[in-house]
């Protein structure tokens, strides 16, 4: 599309560190593939996601408890070759970066977890 303000690719080896632990809180999300940040589809199981309001979307499949297809027994099965959202979500910026009525509204609207945001505060303490 001409004209198209698209950000550049982000390098495969580009990626938030977060002190995660045990926690997988994440891998429960709605995860968004974006093949303008450098994402392959073909290299992921997929599956589309129908938010009313939102143009449909690919998303990383999902178990039926709504684990992602990738979470495994000791952690993501994919870490090397993640999506870019996975390699730049961080809990502590979405924790830090939000305001009290802001991070209401966002689980109001199913847009975050509670749980997301609490494991957020608890990292930045």
């Amino acid at each position: 599309m001409a004209g198209r303000n698209v950000p550049p690719a982000t390098p495969r080896s580009s990626r938030n560190v977060v002190p995660c632990g045990s926690c997988h809180l994440c891998c429960r999300m709605m995860t968004p593939v974006r093949p303008e940040m450098g994402d392959d589809p073909s290299s992921y199981q997929t599956a589309m996601c129908f938010t009313p309001g939102k143009a449909p979307y690919l998303i990383l499949d999902r178990h039926p408890n709504g684990d992602c297809v990738y979470l495994g027994q000791f952690g993501c099965t994919i870490w090397e070759r993640a999506p870019y959202e996975c390699r730049q979500f961080d809990c502590r910026a979405i924790f830090k970066n939000s305001d009290r009525i802001g991070r209401k509204l966002a689980v109001k609207r199913g847009d975050m977890s509670k749980e997301i945001f609490d494991r957020g505060r608890e990292l930045l303490k």
